[in-house]
């Protein structure tokens, strides 16, 4: 009985002791894949659209060939990693509307995992979306914004709407905020150094500025997690 119990502690050890090994093997291998491409770097919303356009471009070429090869396929997925960089950069800086960036970051995030198993129709498939979005980023990143200096701002599910606002610098602003949740709200910026309590199902006007060209956050003290917004201060 001893040897029994014996042999059944050391079966024991050893199968718990084989996962762990596989895990260690496979998490330097992973780690070594995620190491292997390095997604070029941006520094601004310009930068982040022109790494796009060109990286699109490069997967174009390679798309034009009429079957896909493993390497060819493994390419496009090398370069998914600098779309993955650019877009991740934009969703960061907050300058788009959200569901055209997640319209991209969903068509790059698609590119890459089908590229990496080598699925070819589907990567085909996801450029097209691609380029339809990035287009759509690009036309909205040249399209001037209307230049105004009263804004209406709505609170709702204690989140901001919109909660980009896009004004002009050196000039003073009238924000007029609505709280629509039944329970108040702290209307506060640290960056134009403003705060208004505001009662559930009412309004306050604060006013802020002239201010320097440059983005400036505003939030919900009450709602931290949820109500985020943007002032964006343009030449």
């Amino acid at each position: 009985m001893k040897k029994f119990a014996l042999s059944v502690l050391t079966i024991a050890s050893i199968s718990s002791y084989a996962p762990l090994v596989w895990a260690e093997e496979n998490q330097d291998h992973d780690e070594g894949r995620i190491e292997h491409y390095q997604g070029q770097a941006v520094a601004s919303n310009a930068e982040a659209i022109e790494s796009l356009k060109s990286h699109n471009a490069k997967i174009a070429e390679i798309l034009e060939t009429e079957t896909l090869s493993e390497e060819k396929l493994e390419k496009i997925h090398e370069i998914s990693y600098s779309l993955e960089t650019a877009i991740d950069f934009l969703i960061a800086e907050k300058q788009h509307a959200e569901a055209k960036l997640g319209a991209v970051d969903e068509a790059v995030q698609a590119i890459h995992n089908n590229s990496e198993n080598h699925q070819e129709p589907a990567v085909r498939e996801w450029f097209a979306k691609l380029e339809a979005s990035v287009a759509a980023l690009e036309s909205e990143d040249a399209a001037p914004h209307e230049i105004k200096t009263e804004f209406e701002i709505t609170i709702k599910d204690h989140k901001f709407t919109p909660d980009e606002i896009y004004a002009p610098a050196g000039q003073k602003l009238k924000l007029v905020v609505h709280n629509q949740d039944p329970t108040p709200e702290e209307f506060e910026s640290d960056d134009f150094r403003r705060e208004k309590i505001i009662a559930g199902n009412s309004k306050a006007t604060i006013y802020v500025g002239p201010l320097e060209p440059g983005k400036y956050h505003f939030f919900g003290e009450f709602n931290l997690d949820q109500a985020n917004g943007y002032l964006i201060v343009e030449e």
